[in-house]
């Protein structure tokens, strides 16, 4: 089997590719990201499990109604959904004057963002009647512009770090236009105490690249940034929509992959390097996560 059949068949890049079948996309990069023009007469045939996918909605003409988990959701111009891992998506476009945008993204990639914020909620609205929400439009469409040119050119060396700084700007214009309309969030974002929560969230994923191939427990990471373990999962799920336990257990699975695809040492030496006490308990680990062992993973990629 080759390489590119088996990066399909993680699910962020099953979510991915289905839409892409049947959005017009605007532009992908690999199977981390895609963004696609919502119109009229435009829909998805099926609700999508995403899985490890965040989706991001934004309406700039005409009323839209999705579905979260089977509840209706209804929103118009200004309006932003957001609907991180966990949860099916459905999405019917026909009939309907709409214009807007979708952006769909891995959770690894969303780890990479760093955002300051939560954003695991099902729906972040703006509200449509103010006048700020015009401003807000202007800039997300200028974001979007520099998004698209920077999908069109791929041979530019630097394309993921100018895609990841242009989200993460564009996540930083919502959670400023939603807090501007909603008097609690307003003064989350100005307390001292929400920077000491994103210090902690910030550090845990360093600790986590650091340590993920000696310490899997949630503990260790807790200790090192002086919180419970309790604390720390609470503000990682609340930070992100997916528990701490989740982001150690895919960076292991991730370095896992990448040793078996290319390091060019057996199974069990790579049991040892990520610390496991033995290869057959990293064969369990492996196939729990992926869904073959890591023999017929490394077997499927070098074939």
């Amino acid at each position: 089997m080759k390489r590119n059949m088996i990066s399909k068949s993680t699910n962020e890049s099953l979510v991915i590719d289905d839409f892409s079948s049947q959005l017009p996309v605007i532009g992908k990069h690999l199977n981390e990201f895609a963004l696609y023009h919502l119109q009229e007469n435009v829909s998805l045939d099926k609700s999508y499990k995403m899985s490890d996918t965040f989706a991001i909605i934004v309406v700039y003409k005409g009323d839209l109604t999705i579905k979260i988990d089977g509840r209706p959701h209804s929103l118009s111009r200004g309006a932003i959904a957001c609907i991180p891992p966990g949860k099916t998506l459905n999405l019917n476009l026909k009939d309907q004057e709409i214009d807007g945008y979708m952006m769909t993204f891995s959770s690894l990639f969303f780890e990479l963002l760093q955002i300051p914020v939560s954003v695991s909620k099902d729906k972040l609205m703006i509200n449509s009647e103010s006048d700020p929400i015009e401003n807000t439009l202007n800039r997300i469409d200028q974001i979007f512009s520099l998004i698209k040119d920077g999908l069109s050119n791929s041979d530019d060396l630097f394309r993921k770090e100018k895609l990841l700084n242009l989200v993460a700007v564009f996540f930083i214009e919502i959670i400023n236009a939603y807090a501007q309309n909603n008097p609690i969030a307003k003064k989350l974002c100005k307390a001292d105490g929400l920077s000491r929560k994103n210090k902690i969230c910030k550090d845990f994923f360093v600790l986590v690249k650091q340590h993920s191939r000696e310490e899997r427990q949630l503990k260790f990471y807790a200790d090192k940034l002086c919180v419970s373990p309790k604390h720390l999962s609470f503000l990682i799920k609340n930070a992100t929509g997916l528990p701490a336990n989740k982001w150690i257990t895919d960076a292991v699975i991730h370095d896992a992959k990448h040793l078996l695809q290319n390091s060019g040492n057996s199974v069990k030496e790579i049991a040892y390097i990520l610390n496991f006490s033995n290869q057959s308990f990293f064969g369990k680990y492996f196939k729990r996560e992926v869904g073959i062992s890591p023999s017929d993973y490394q077997s499927e990629v070098l074939c």
